[in-house]
């Protein structure tokens, strides 16, 4: 029998408010000891676990890493990036509602949880994130890209 290519599956939330200015600003969180892109904005998200649907998984790492509930009902898939040659698909999602206080969950990989508007976004954003902000924002729903094995890796 062939051996059957295999990805894992990844998601994230990209939570977004209007400031006082009146501008969108997006929740990013600053990565660190993760041994993979430490020092660099992502969005806040992770693996799906054995057993998991997307949405399951989401509401787990919202939980773990923002401390915050999420009903799995009030999520939507507003991006798909699939890295083949890294064997990854990242689903990007979104929630206008969410209960608790947003506060890092896991401090030994997270060194902080930032606001940024979207027109002045950090240079330190992992190539990854910039992709899927410009694709989100230019209303393109997938992505085939291929960044290899070195990029972006959570």
């Amino acid at each position: 029998m062939e051996k059957r290519y295999k990805s894992m599956l990844v998601v994230d939330i990209m939570l977004s408010r209007i400031n006082k200015k009146g501008k969108k600003e997006i929740l990013l969180s600053l990565r660190k000891n993760t041994g993979s892109h430490d020092g660099e904005y992502e969005l806040p998200g992770g693996h799906v676990d054995e057993g998991e649907d997307l949405m399951q998984a989401m509401v787990r790492e919202a939980k773990e890493e923002l401390n915050i509930d999420i009903d799995k009902k009030d999520l939507k898939i507003i991006h798909i990036l699939h890295n083949f040659r890294g064997n990854r698909v990242n689903f990007i999602l979104t929630t206008k509602k969410y209960n608790g206080v947003l506060k890092i969950g896991e401090p030994n990989k997270c060194e902080k949880l930032e606001w940024f508007e979207m027109d002045k976004l950090p240079e330190n954003i992992t190539s990854k994130v910039k992709k899927c902000l410009e694709e989100i924002n230019s209303n393109i729903f997938y992505d085939d890209i291929d960044f290899g094995n070195l990029e972006n890796n959570k």
